[in-house]
């Protein structure tokens, strides 16, 4: 069983140091502090356990059973949950591990658990909320995962039960009473131990009983042994990574100017995954199985897919499944992404038009969507020449604008579709999509597939697990290609990508939506060639207080210092002509760089003049831009006329500008980002290049390099736009969202 070390849940490893005598922890004061604990009047989480009449004390075996970390001296977890401090413990019911220690050792004993069983146990349970409230049962997701990890540093799935009002933890842990609050957190009772697999994304596809056909791909494919990946050793083991970071610029968390550097560089994947109906209702694929559940006729399901795969992927030429040229290695390799992502984390609430996030911005509410949301991932590798996949995820508004809500709050691939988009926002705006049938785009069986949070089987009712230990798997309603109807709709439609989606590892350390964070540079294999002197800071707004921030989604990365990296950028779905641009929230602390662009990260060539980030628009109203290089006008000064608007579009885009997307709003909900390129802090977008010719199948790469000697500046970087010469060329005008 794999066991996952070095646990950094922080607030919680303090209070195991206080506990521990001074002479094992030579830096630990030799006196304890009392305020450490809780006020002993009210019951801790360790009492509420203590208490047989809550039919818990089994856990309470477990937990005092179990160390926090490696040490043989260190504080049971048990002892910990005694001080003070905002604590999660989904505690199971004495017959819950009773029953789980019988199925697994035979004894209904939990003595009887090896230590690594009931450390699985106990790490599992709780969740160390840190400086923030524990969770209590309004705070829990309805669907997805909490932000927050437990001390086995996994995140528990939750979904809401409507037909019987109940929270269901991992899949099958129904919580039968919550909400019990001691002076240090908050205890919910189970039905089931919380004990997330070991396995890996691949392993667990290939042990539930209705994914056999794509466990077997993935085996005869080896992309089992691509998707077994789980953290980067090498990184963790080195002796001089540091801890923290000093950064002199003006954006820093709390004052405080060290930020926290990464000790950790977990790798994950995510997986979409056709059940075996699925092949046999779409493509006529029928396995046969033995008493043990292995497919007897292989060879023939083999064949038949090879065929269907090579009618999609017309140029894998290769016999060789093992081949990344191979047909149906492609087809499977399309089913993955990197970066480990629960259903609640495939795209970020917080800026969307009308969106409101609710009172805390770091937990955004999820009952009302107003509009769509989506972004664009890069699938594995699917040929020798590097080439990579892109996959549409979309989460689908509360309804159409014809008030269709058959897709509410879904999760759905591929999905092109035609919006509301008028140039009067102001008045009638509500980028609604059109209808939820006769104007989508999307045809074929390769898109517009919606995901499941859980893998039910359809026959047997048995729920399989898919939160793996470096990811998850998520089963589709239909078989999933990057065909050549998929890639030509994909193709002409905006391109628009946060930029934390090229970082898988972001969303894999839990760090997207949640803090500030430094990190080192070879942290992101997107992010390539950074010189010494370049620095990378992920900013998240509402870490410190909501500010008036103009970002897509809410967060951004800063690179500061003299700096020079290279980013690989995703890949177009469809070869032809594109624009490349990238959101410009511009102020007086950024800095000036120059901007390359080419197939070759060690060989990219100059686009443009350098571009300046510390200019404003020096706007006045009724007047215009006083800086002509920005020529800004606002559509409200226009009277919102729609020749007048598109003039001055024009002009921008002459200029290499283009106003911000009406899409996303500012972090305090103040309006509409377009309307706000007018202050001294101007959000737009910057026009990098036109390429006159990319291909698919090919890699591409932007390079930034400070034209500036100065080491306190910043670079923004939020988001890209790549977009086709049929959309920002076309016959139609593109709209202004």
């Amino acid at each position: 069983m794999k066991i996952i070390q070095n646990v950094s849940i922080k607030s919680l490893f303090v209070c195991a140091l206080v506990l521990l005598s001074a002479s094992v922890f030579t830096a630990c004061k030799e006196t304890i502090d009392e305020s450490a604990y809780a006020t002993k009047t009210e019951d801790t989480m360790a009492d509420f356990l203590d208490k047989e009449e809550n039919g818990v004390t089994l856990i309470k075996q477990i937990l005092e059973r179990v160390r926090l970390g490696n040490s043989e001296s260190a504080s049971t977890i048990y002892s910990v949950l005694t001080a003070r401090g905002h604590y999660t413990l989904f505690a199971p019911t004495d017959e819950a591990v009773k029953a789980y220690c019988q199925q697994l050792v035979g004894s209904e004993d939990p003595a009887d658990l090896s230590y690594e069983q009931a450390r699985l146990v106990a790490y599992s349970c709780v969740i160390d909320n840190g400086t923030n409230n524990a969770y209590e049962t309004v705070d829990f997701p309805q669907v997805g995962s909490f932000l927050v990890p437990n001390l086995y540093d996994r995140l528990l799935a939750c979904q809401l039960d409507n037909v019987n009002d109940v929270y269901i933890i991992n899949g099958s842990s129904k919580v039968i009473k919550g909400d019990n609050e001691v002076s240090n957190g908050y205890v919910h009772i189970v039905d089931k131990v919380i004990a997330p697999s070991a396995e890996n994304v691949a392993e667990l596809i290939q042990v539930a009983g209705n994914t056999r056909i794509m466990g077997k791909l993935l085996s005869i494919t080896g992309i089992d042994q691509i998707l077994a990946e789980d953290r980067d050793v090498a990184y963790e083991n080195n002796e001089n990574l540091p801890q923290k970071r000093y950064w002199s610029s003006v954006a820093f968390a709390s004052g405080n100017n060290n930020w926290d550097i990464p000790q950790k560089r977990y790798l994950g994947f995510t997986g979409f995954v056709e059940t075996d109906d699925v092949f046999e209702n779409e493509w006529g694929i029928t396995p046969t199985y033995d008493a043990t559940g292995n497919i007897t006729n292989w060879d023939e399901v083999q064949g038949q897919l090879q065929t269907k795969a090579a009618a999609v992927y017309t140029d894998a030429t290769s016999t060789d499944p093992t081949s990344k040229d191979n047909a149906l290695y492609r087809f499977v390799a399309y089913h993955f992404l990197k970066g480990k992502m629960a259903y609640n984390q495939f795209v970020h609430h917080c800026t969307e038009h009308t969106y409101k996030y609710g009172t805390d911005i770091l937990k955004p509410q999820d009952i009302t969507y107003p509009v769509d949301v989506w972004d664009y991932y890069c699938t594995l590798e699917m040929g020798s020449d590097g080439r990579r996949g892109l996959i549409k995820v979309l989460q689908a508004a509360d309804k159409t604008k014809n008030g269709d809500a058959s897709d509410a709050h879904r999760i759905i691939l591929n999905r092109v579709t035609k919006y509301e988009a008028p140039i009067n926002v102001t008045n009638n705006g509500t980028y609604l999509e059109l209808d939820d049938k006769r104007n989508r785009w999307t045809l074929g069986v390769g898109g517009d597939i919606r995901i499941n949070e859980l893998n039910v089987d359809a026959t047997s009712g048995e729920t399989y697990e898919n939160n793996a230990s470096n990811g998850y798997y998520y089963t589709i309603e239909h078989i999933l290609t990057y065909d050549a109807t998929i890639r030509h709709l994909m193709a002409n439609e905006r391109i628009r990508y946060d930029v934390t989606t090229m970082m898988p590892e972001l969303i894999s350390n839990n760090f997207r939506g949640n803090k500030y964070q430094a990190f080192m540079n070879g942290y992101f294999e997107n992010c390539l060639h950074e010189t010494e002197g370049t620095e990378i800071y992920y900013l998240q707004c509402g870490h410190v207080g909501v500010g008036y921030w103009h970002d897509y989604q809410g967060d951004e990365f800063l690179f500061s210092g003299v700096f020079d990296f290279v980013l690989r950028l995703p890949p177009v779905p469809e070869d032809g002509q594109y624009e490349i641009r990238m959101g410009a929230a511009l102020n007086s602390l950024r800095g000036m760089c120059q901007i390359y662009f080419g197939e070759d990260p060690d060989n990219t060539l100059p686009v443009g003049l350098p571009f300046d980030m510390r200019q404003s628009t020096q706007y006045v109203s009724g007047v215009g831009a006083k800086n002509p290089e920005i020529p800004f006008i606002l559509d409200s000064d226009l009277n919102y006329d729609e020749t007048l608007i598109q003039e001055n579009d024009k002009n921008l885009r002459i200029h290499g500008y283009m106003k911000a997307p009406a899409y996303f709003w500012d972090t305090t909900f103040k309006g509409q980002v377009r309307e706000q390129g007018a202050d001294a802090l101007p959000a737009l977008r910057r026009i990098i290049t036109v390429v006159p010719h990319m291909e698919a199948n090919k890699q591409y790469y932007l390079r930034f390099k400070s034209a500036l000697e100065q080491t306190n500046t910043q670079f923004f970087v939020d988001y890209f736009e790549i977009v086709n010469n049929s959309v920002y060329n076309g016959a139609v005008a593109e709209d202004i969202w």
